[in-house]
């Protein structure tokens, strides 16, 4: 899963914007908040009501999500970031998946333990620790 994080000057600006990445299935969902943002802008503190919509999305259509919000942004220079997401509930990712890219894998039943997570591609094993050689009595078997 991956969260997408834009901020709008107006409901009405963001509300578009959410609607027109459900139309283009570029997202499965979105959330509206709004926040008193303070920011530099021309070398002075600004400070603006806007409204922060986390946009819910899948990995393969991140890419398509920040060109739609780049070119239809209202602002000079959108603040659009991406935030991936390490633990998402089961269910809600096999809804995103559902949602958006049903022709891939489903996602695994149960969340991953971090001792039981698969390692990611290329990674190597860890190496294995050795304590050092114990001598052992030939007559008797332990260790001296």
């Amino acid at each position: 899963m991956r969260l997408v994080l834009s901020a709008y000057p107006s409901r009405e600006a963001a509300e578009t914007a959410v609607r027109s990445t459900l139309d283009r299935k570029l997202v499965a969902c979105a959330s509206l908040l709004p926040v008193a943002s303070r920011y530099w802008w021309n070398a002075a503190i600004e400070t603006a009501d806007e409204w922060l919509v986390l946009f819910k999305t899948v990995p393969k259509r991140v890419g398509a999500l920040f060109d739609h919000l780049l070119a239809t942004h209202p602002y000079d220079v959108p603040e659009v970031a991406e935030l991936d997401v390490g633990r998402v509930a089961p269910g809600y990712l096999a809804y995103l998946v559902r949602t958006l890219d049903p022709s891939s894998l489903e996602p695994p039943e149960r969340l991953p333990t971090r001792r039981g997570a698969p390692r990611g591609r290329g990674a190597r094993a860890p190496g294995r620790t050795l304590a050092p050689h114990r001598r052992r009595s030939r007559r008797t078997g332990t260790s001296r």
